[in-house]
Order: structure tokens, then sequence, then C-alpha cells
């Protein structure tokens, strides 16, 4: 399946720059994609420090609409004093995907997030739930929640709306709006967003860029001692090489 009929543009987690496969119900099939990106934004921080990281991805679609995969990416938090600080995330999924109507479509999944070490000196894996409901291939609406976000005693939801357009016939606009309930974590709920055009060179090789931005305060990093604080993200242009099969 090329590239561009497997990939679509969301949040998802992903925050300002994910790119998750669009599943087809009708067969079983194997995708997967490797990811270049200027910098792992993710609902208004970075997970990479504003650094560039490489990300990969399996994912296998079931003939019942139900799908499966794992992500790996390289993450770098402000915890660098630390000797026994994550470098890697493992996102380990399952959902499922059920047609409603001609032109509607719900998904459930659940994710984890598992790390190869610890994140601010602090154990931090955690899963997270997904409900979304699509419309066609171009507007999707997702709310995903983590009972317990990086094993800090602390209940975080998200809700999040996705758009795309293809403007040419190589060129796609795609926008998304976010808000990130996240006071018990970070101590801030706060709305986040991006847009940006993504350019298929070939059906499975796409360049992006897009403009992200987030509605925060600046935050106080002295004395946090084992909080969780990661890097606030700046507002800025993220840019990233995506290779599809």
């Amino acid at each position: 399946m090329p590239f561009r009929d497997s990939f679509r543009l969301i949040f998802p987690g992903s925050v300002c720059l994910s790119l998750i496969f669009w599943l087809p119900v009708s067969h079983a099939d194997w995708h997967g994609n490797i990811r270049f990106l200027s910098d792992y934004v993710y609902r208004g921080y970075s997970k990479s420090r504003g650094n560039p990281i490489v990300q990969g991805n399996i994912d296998y679609q079931g003939n019942n609409g139900w799908f499966a995969g794992l992500g790996v990416s390289q993450v770098r938090f402000d915890d660098q004093q630390y000797a026994d600080r994550a470098e890697i995330e493992l996102k380990p999924y399952l959902g499922w995907s059920l047609p409603l109507a001609t032109d509607w479509r719900a998904e459930l999944s659940v994710s984890g997030y598992i790390y190869d070490n610890k994140i601010f000196n602090h154990p931090a894996n955690y899963a997270e739930f997904y409900a979304s409901l699509h419309y066609k291939d171009w507007l999707s609406a997702t709310l995903s929640v983590a009972p317990d976000a990086y094993q800090r005693s602390a209940g975080v939801a998200s809700y999040e709306l996705a758009y795309r357009r293809d403007v040419l016939d190589t060129v796609q606009f795609s926008a998304g709006l976010g808000y990130h309930q996240a006071g018990e974590l970070l101590g801030h709920d706060y709305f986040y967003w991006n847009a940006g055009l993504s350019w298929f060179a070939t059906p499975y090789l796409s360049l992006d860029v897009r403009y992200v931005d987030v509605a925060l305060p600046n935050q106080d990093t002295e004395d946090h001692q084992d909080d969780f604080y990661p890097r606030q993200q700046e507002n800025k242009y993220l840019f990233s090489v995506n290779l599809g099969f």
C-alpha cells in the first residue's frame, strides 16, 4: 500500500507532528515507517529537549477491523543529571476500528508508554486509552485518558481535532487543535495547535513542515528535585522526513 494512502496526520498522541497509519478495514496487511523529526513535540512539551530524533513504527491490520503495532522513539528529557535516565520510548498499541455508516468510523484503542529507564529519577511506564470518531479520511475527533501518567499519581485527558485536505496531487494541508487537561501532572490545563503541509515526493516518501504553538505560561525550572518538568515546547516550525512501506 502506498505511503500516501497508508498514513494520516493526527495528534495522537501524538502531538503535533505524529503520523499514524490510515488503516483500511477490508483486508489484513502490514505497514511500517521510519521518521526523522526536528523535535519530538508532544502536547505542548518536548520529549527530546528540542533536538532532532528518529522514530520507527510497525503495524498490523486484521481482517475484522482490529489492529496492533509497536512504535519506537528516541527520547531525552531535562533530567540529564541522572545516570539512569531514559533514552528509548516503546509504544505498543492495540485497537479496533468499527464502521458506523458510509462516511463515519469509530475507533477504540489502548497504548502503552514504556521507557528503557527512569524519567526524572522515577519509573514512568503507563497506559493511555483512546476513543476516536472519523469522518471520511479528513476529519477526526479523539479523546484520550491516562489514569496514571508517568506513574505520577496524576490523571490526564486530551481532547483533539484533526483535519487534512489535499490541495494538489502531491501536497496535503493538515491542522490540529488540542486541549490538554493536565493540571495534576504539569500544573496547567492548556490548548495547543499546529498547521502545515506535507509533500509526497513518492508514494512512500513524504516531507512535512508545520508550525506548532501552545498556550502555556513560562515555567520555573528551579528546585524541582524529582518532579516531572519536561521542557516546554517552543512555538516554532517543525520538519520531518517520513519513509513508509
